[in-house]
């Protein structure tokens, strides 16, 4: 059941994957699209090979190549190229920290800050370097463990799968793969694998 107003609405529509159920046909037909990984609603902007799961989230990512900034914040001069991105601007002036633990006082504006606190509770250290057995909760300390501790002089984080080219730098590896490689089909996921990127920047044991 969901409560949406004051009326009761039904979750009667279940996936036959998983446990998740939901009110709308449609809904648990893009999820059921998670398990199968399609993605059927794909990038028309020339060179660009990307694809979503849904219309919405093509549209937010056809921004970024045009530069759309078109929800505006009523309060201060922020421009968002998502409403989401809105939603979570506007924070900043209302305080709001809907993404509560619950296990200490701690809330956040983002859910993605809450799942990286909760592992100061667990305990669980899932991204790890390549290069040695240092371990951390989260993907930003593996990143400055490798650039700046200077235990791995000479690495480079992201290597072209294509070519020799290797950096340190995201947005110079992103340009490169677009401006060198324009062929490759997925350049988000060669650039999740650039130089080992999966052992550190998804969980260990991640597919």
């Amino acid at each position: 059941f969901s409560i949406e107003g004051n009326h009761l609405r039904i979750r009667k529509f279940t996936c036959l994957l998983c446990d998740r159920s939901f009110t709308e046909k449609w809904a648990l037909n893009n999820h059921t699209k998670l398990h199968t990984g399609e993605k059927p609603f794909k990038c028309t902007w020339p060179t660009c090979h990307y694809s979503f799961l849904t219309a919405s989230a093509m549209k937010d990512h056809y921004r970024t190549h045009t530069g759309e900034k078109s929800f505006l914040c009523d309060l201060c001069g922020f421009a968002g190229g998502t409403r989401h991105a809105l939603t979570k601007h506007r924070r900043q002036h209302t305080g709001e920290k809907p993404f509560k633990c619950d296990e200490c006082n701690f809330a956040s504006t983002t859910q993605s800050h809450l799942t990286r606190h909760k592992r100061v509770h667990t305990g669980e250290k899932p991204y790890r370097c390549p290069w040695c057995d240092y371990r951390s909760n989260c993907a930003e300390n593996i990143r400055k463990h490798i650039l700046h501790t200077g235990k791995h002089e000479g690495v480079k984080m992201y290597n072209c799968p294509q070519c020799d080219y290797g950096t340190n730098i995201p947005v110079e590896f992103r340009n490169h793969l677009k401006e060198q490689h324009p062929d490759i089909e997925n350049p988000d996921l060669a650039y999740l694998h650039a130089g080992k990127m999966l052992s550190f920047l998804s969980p260990s044991g991640a597919n």
